[in-house]
């Protein structure tokens, strides 16, 4: 069982100038449910820009941003069935709805009542 975190390198701003600069940080230990992606491209959006400068108050720096990514597949938790390494991937804005509901069904993810929004 590993016990350390994987090395990382992303692009980070530090405070509100909205100024990038290289970032290295250890990614936590792959879980039971994880899927871990090689981020190959990576969208800012205005979310972003809100984050970064610390517009809505709740930024903590160092702040990775970036949460509509597209990669490949590098490994994944033993729970999780629907993925594998090698795949091509990408996670949009709405990762958490139940896939479950009305709204869901439908391919309106973004009315999921029982959306938790974890991606920013």
């Amino acid at each position: 069982m590993e016990h350390n975190g994987t090395a990382a390198l992303g692009w980070a701003a530090r405070d509100t100038s909205g100024h990038l600069s290289p970032f290295s940080f250890t990614r936590r230990v792959q879980q039971e449910d994880d899927v871990t992606i090689k981020v190959f491209y990576c969208g800012i959006c205005h979310t972003d820009l809100h984050i970064i400068k610390n517009e809505w108050g709740n930024a903590m720096y160092p702040v990775v941003p970036g949460h509509e990514i597209v990669g490949v597949v590098t490994g994944v938790g033993a729970g999780v069935t629907k993925f594998k390494a090698g795949d091509t991937v990408g996670v949009g804005y709405f990762v958490a709805s139940c896939r479950g509901c009305e709204c869901c069904g439908n391919e309106y993810e973004n009315y999921c009542a029982k959306m938790i929004n974890l991606n920013f």
